[in-house]
């Protein structure tokens, strides 16, 4: 109990203070002990720049990314073999910002150069908008646009920057699928419209959680019952 109120203290001050965190590890309940399960690192802006998996006994998931001038400009995702000490790639990513359009481009490849998908996100106000161009199936190194299966989703957010309802539009569906969010204080719900599983799912909502949202820090934070978190800071 001491540790968690320690935890809360810690981050609440994070918040008012804005010290800079560095890493921050993550444990998970495995029955009576809390065990390592995760590592993140920050750099001094606050963007994440690794994420690294732990206690995988055959291989973890690694993912790196780099910025310039505050936006992402590369990733790559590799799974870490302890073993044999090797990290074998599995994805990467390179991004592009066009000033002029304001949409950010993602064009995800395999380890071998072949392109899995392009991906545009343009961000209004209160709406964001995603085309994808995928050949998920069937990368190439030759990508066609008009080979490409084409999702397209729009999102609209409160004035909190929450999801509230997002539309998702396949070439292959007359209609789109919907997902409705509605939020309270400790929790929010999502409902699923027009898959062949609609569902109306609830998620909690941890302190911690609220105040990241709130100073806008990338990280997951979920409920100290079954989770901990020890930070370091610059």
């Amino acid at each position: 109990m001491r540790k968690t109120i320690i935890i809360l203290t810690t981050f609440g001050l994070l918040l008012s203070c804005s010290p800079k965190i560095k890493s921050i590890l993550e444990y998970q309940k495995k029955g009576d002990e809390f065990v390592p399960k995760r590592y993140t690192e920050f750099d001094k802006n606050g963007n994440k720049i690794l994420s690294k998996g732990i206690g995988n006994l055959r291989s973890n998931r690694i993912i790196t990314t780099e910025f310039k001038n505050g936006r992402k400009v590369f990733e790559k995702s590799c799974d870490y073999f302890k073993k044999q000490d090797t990290c074998v790639v599995r994805s990467f990513s390179e991004f592009e910002f066009n000033k002029n359009t304001g949409i950010e481009k993602e064009t995800r490849f395999e380890s071998d150069s072949s392109v899995r998908f392009i991906r545009e996100i343009k961000n209004l106000k209160t709406i964001r908008i995603t085309k994808v161009h995928t050949w998920e199936m069937f990368p190439t190194k030759n990508p066609k646009k008009e080979d490409a299966m084409i999702l397209i989703d729009t999102t609209y957010l409160d004035n909190k920057g929450r999801k509230i309802k997002s539309l998702h539009y396949n070439v292959k569906r007359k209609d789109p699928w919907i997902e409705i969010f509605k939020y309270s204080e400790n929790e929010y719900t999502k409902q699923t419209i027009g898959t062949a599983r609609d569902t109306i799912l609830t998620f909690k909502i941890s302190d911690l959680q609220k105040m990241a949202d709130k100073r806008k820090f990338d990280f997951k934070f979920y409920s100290l019952d079954n989770y901990k978190y020890e930070m370091e800071y610059y």
